[in-house]
């Protein structure tokens, strides 16, 4: 009886690594066939929606690879909604290539890009 509980276990979590796997595909091969975007945020903020983020290493992970980047003045994670915005420091530019390498090479893909400009 045992054996039976850990076998439906097994492929329980197989079962759900698989469907977010699939996700994922479909995601990457959704963004491959959008035009890249060749922006650069100057001074404000931006939002990245991050697919692949699924729990607090994960969010650790990005947000200290993303700290890294010289124009970063504070990075925050919003685990719930798959989403990090980064603030830029006063005057500094990041351009969304840079943004979008980061997070490929921590192994997560990225599904939007949305640039926060200051009020004036």
């Amino acid at each position: 009886m045992l054996l039976r509980g850990t076998v439906h276990r097994s492929f329980a979590m197989f079962a759900a690594h698989l469907r977010r796997a699939m996700l994922s595909l479909v995601f990457v091969t959704a963004a491959a066939l959008v035009a890249p975007a060749w922006s650069a945020a100057v001074g404000s903020r931006v939002e990245v929606t991050v697919n692949g983020m699924v729990c607090s290493f994960c969010a650790q992970g990005l947000e200290r690879n993303l700290r890294r980047l010289p124009a970063t003045q504070a990075v925050s994670v919003d685990l719930q909604q798959h989403r990090i915005t980064i603030s830029l420091k006063p005057g500094a530019a990041l351009d969304d290539q840079q943004i979008r390498k980061v997070i490929r090479d921590s192994g997560f893909d990225v599904r939007e890009i949305r640039t926060i400009n200051p009020a004036p």
